[in-house]
């Protein structure tokens, strides 16, 4: 072969030009032309205005104190959450001691044995003579939840943050003896409240965990989805026992919002009270800061988050600025209120349009249309 057939003639590369195409277009590969990039820009601006009208509407502007103020929560998110990572969800919603997992656990309801009767009526009768000893030599009465009641490992965990609150209350500096004495006895009140409450209603919580068993019995029946009425019996069921939980934990909340209340106005200083730091700092301010929520906290820390994430990526997408890495967070955060509302779940949310949205998101991410 000689040098010249190893040079290749402007034909035979028009050629092999001509031939690339057509293999192209034979595996059906699209080229980028100019109305393909007008395409992804305008739906990059689409979605990018989507996400910035959603997270401005977060925000509301308070013209009396001049200031931007947040007017969103991320607890409906949350609370609202069905399906394999509920938990995970509905354990970011504050003040519900994680009854969930506590107290919505399915159990069949059985006739005791005369054993078990036994061991019920052997407890109740020790626990009445250990708070009728305490009350003859005027000691604080002994609180105890009954292990075999529906609500013990609810009320045992209510009981063990109530006692960290008090405990943070007591350790504030400045408290007198007098003050903490007093926040002691109003936890005790409000203990006793809680386990007289909670006993008024073991037998409607037995009966609405028994529920919640034979509504799990149902689910597992073979066929009972291929079955139009015992499919809406199922639906029927567990939004009524989705709701039954809802008194409960209201009360728990109000007491447990008394004891704060009642910790806060032991707190507030009276006329001559020494409660205040070398900055100025009062009690009442300090106890407000122990007193309050962690959950409550970080919540409202993750729905600034939120806010800011969804304005952020909006801000991006419409300015064409980091559309890369700007897509992928729109499509994990779409992502994520998806999996709370899992589209394979008969009871769930339409989610249709957030996961048309985050497609659209990775498919910017991919061309990076900015």
């Amino acid at each position: 072969m000689s040098q010249y057939d190893k040079v290749s003639s402007p034909d035979s590369s028009r050629s092999r030009t001509d031939s690339l195409k057509g293999t192209k277009s034979r595996m059906g590969l699209i080229p980028v032309t100019g109305k393909v990039v007008v395409a992804l820009v305008l739906l990059r601006l689409c979605v990018g205005w989507h996400f910035f009208s959603e997270g401005t509407k977060k925000l509301t502007y308070d013209r009396g104190r001049d200031q931007w103020r947040l007017n969103f929560s991320a607890e409906g998110f949350f609370s609202q959450a069905i399906g394999p990572l509920a938990g995970l969800y509905k354990s970011q919603v504050p003040g519900v001691h994680d009854w969930q997992k506590l107290l919505a656990v399915p159990k069949q309801h059985v006739s005791l044995s005369k054993a078990e009767q036994y061991e019920h009526d052997d407890w109740i009768a020790k626990y009445l003579q250990r708070r009728a000893e305490a009350k003859k030599k005027k000691q604080p009465l002994p609180i105890e939840f009954p292990s075999f009641a529906p609500y013990y490992q609810w009320a045992t965990r209510i009981a063990e943050d109530w006692r960290a609150t008090l405990q943070g209350f007591t350790d504030l500096s400045g408290l007198t003896e007098e003050q903490r004495a007093q926040a002691a006895e109003r936890f005790q009140i409000r203990h006793q409240e809680l386990a007289d409450y909670l006993a008024d209603e073991s037998e409607a919580m037995e009966d609405y965990q028994h529920d919640l068993w034979r509504l799990a019995q149902k689910k597992v029946f073979r066929g009972a989805e291929e079955i139009p009425f015992q499919e809406n019996r199922i639906l029927k069921k567990k939004a009524e026992l989705a709701r039954m939980p809802q008194p409960w934990i209201a009360e728990v909340h109000a007491m447990e919002n008394a004891l704060k209340d009642d910790l806060l106005q032991i707190a507030s200083l009276r006329e001559g009270d020494v409660g205040e730091t070398a900055s100025g700092e009062s009690l009442r301010s300090r106890a407000e800061s122990v007193l309050a929520d962690p959950k409550a906290k970080r919540l409202v820390w993750l729905s600034l988050v939120v806010t800011g994430m969804v304005t952020g990526v909006g801000i991006c997408l419409l300015l064409g600025f980091f559309t890369r890495l700007a897509s992928l967070v729109g499509a994990v955060f779409l992502f994520s209120v998806i999996t709370t509302q899992p589209p394979w779940l008969p009871d769930a949310v339409p989610t249709m349009f957030q996961t048309i949205e985050m497609a659209a998101l990775l498919v910017l991410a991919a061309t990076a249309a900015g």
